[in-house]
């Protein structure tokens, strides 16, 4: 994926409004909802029976789920066997009968174009993006709440009302106190959501929700790069040069602490924080690693062995949901992709330059002073890693 491509994913997920807007204006700030048509792209970013797709995913997800209510009937049913469609929707069926909304998690493998759509979020944010069904019953309610994170709720089947506050969200850290009190939803207004229409709730957002039929909902989950992380990344930065911040602070649980020591070197560590991060290229260079940091976490690609036919004249392409994050060192170059990092000679920055900035390409036309068998040897690297493929050509 290149920056085009991820784009024109969001153009068309957030359509009619503008994603500029959306990054620049709206992402953590305000709610807003859209409305979607039959023929909406959003309408279809489970499938066309999406139902049937959850079921079908018993063997993974029959085990996984999770529910909430705001007054249920009863406590959950004990625990079934799942071992095929009806028994996970007959497990389903047993919780939405006692007022229970089913949460199904992770489900971004299950659907390739939710898949490019998370991706796309990822490309933009650099940072991990989740996925959840919310399947829930008729008359079905969930209590007031807010999320850790930022919520895009599209309306896959049935419809729900939504009761948002309109207050501005104080943007909760994502762990509570153990003493924090339900969240009041105070002034809010109303929204019901049909099938293809699109609902933002910035984290920290109380909100309510009323299922007025069955009906299913799709989750995307996120959470921006905050100015605190910017900082860790910044202090992480500074800790690869400065011995000190690596150094034992604590020692023993049991044990006294120095207070005022151990003060003297906080503030004495943040002083040079302070100094270096306004240097040209630090923080830019700290960002850069964390960004490394955060796509070699996530989800590995599933690469390939590279065919035997291999040559000059291949042409090959991205994996439709690669995407990748290199930063230049005094000899190699880091080469990091969702699931790991490849560290390879800055002999062949050029080809790599051109490898992650081309969607499909012939082996032969990487560019640098470099023969076929090197550009052979790094193409197949990065089948082999999941990051290109050779499609069939007729």
């Amino acid at each position: 994926m290149i920056l085009e491509q991820a784009r024109s994913t969001l153009a068309g997920i957030f359509a009619p409004l503008s994603i500029d807007r959306f990054f620049d204006e709206l992402m953590g700030k305000t709610s807003f909802d859209l409305s979607g048509d039959r023929n909406h792209v959003r309408r279809h970013l489970f499938g066309t029976n999406p139902a049937q797709t959850i079921l079908e995913s018993f063997a993974i997800h029959g085990g996984q789920i999770a529910w909430h209510a705001a007054s249920p009937s009863g406590p959950p049913p004990a625990a079934a066997e799942i071992d095929s469609p009806a028994a996970f929707h007959a497990r389903i069926a047993s919780l939405h009968e006692r007022g229970y909304t089913v949460r199904v998690p992770d489900v971004i493998l299950l659907s390739p174009a939710r898949r490019l759509f998370t991706r796309a979020l990822e490309f933009m944010l650099h940072q991990p993006v989740k996925a959840s069904i919310f399947w829930s019953a008729a008359d079905a309610r969930a209590p007031v709440h807010y999320d850790d994170n930022d919520n895009i709720v599209i309306q896959l089947t049935g419809r729900k009302r939504w009761f948002v506050s309109t207050d501005p969200s104080d943007l909760h850290n994502p762990w509570r106190d153990v003493a924090e009190a339900p969240p009041a939803l105070g002034n809010h207004r109303t929204i019901d959501l049909a099938p293809g229409d699109l609902l933002y709730v910035p984290r920290g957002t109380p909100h309510y929700v009323h299922s007025l039929s069955e009906s299913l909902h799709l989750a995307i989950i996120f959470t921006p790069v905050t100015l605190r992380e910017a900082v860790i990344a910044a202090l992480d930065h500074l800790s690869d040069h400065d011995h000190a911040l690596r150094d034992g602070a604590l020692g023993r649980v049991d044990a006294g602490i120095d207070r005022t020591a151990l003060a003297q070197d906080v503030a004495s560590a943040l002083e040079r924080l302070l100094l270096v991060v306004r240097a040209p290229d630090f923080l830019d260079l700290a960002l850069q690693r964390r960004s490394s940091r955060t796509i070699g976490d996530m989800a590995k690609l599933a690469g390939t062995t590279p065919p035997a036919s291999l040559s000059a004249s291949t042409l090959v392409r991205h994996n439709p949901f690669a995407m990748c994050h290199m930063i230049a060192g005094q000899s190699m170059i880091d080469f990091c992709q969702p699931g790991g990092h490849i560290n390879i000679h800055r002999g062949v920055e050029a080809a790599l330059r051109f490898i992650s900035e081309t969607p499909s390409f012939r082996i032969a036309d990487l560019p640098g002073e470099l023969s076929d068998e090197i550009r052979i040897a790094l193409v197949a690297r990065l089948v082999t890693s999941g990051f290109l493929e050779c499609p069939a050509e007729t």
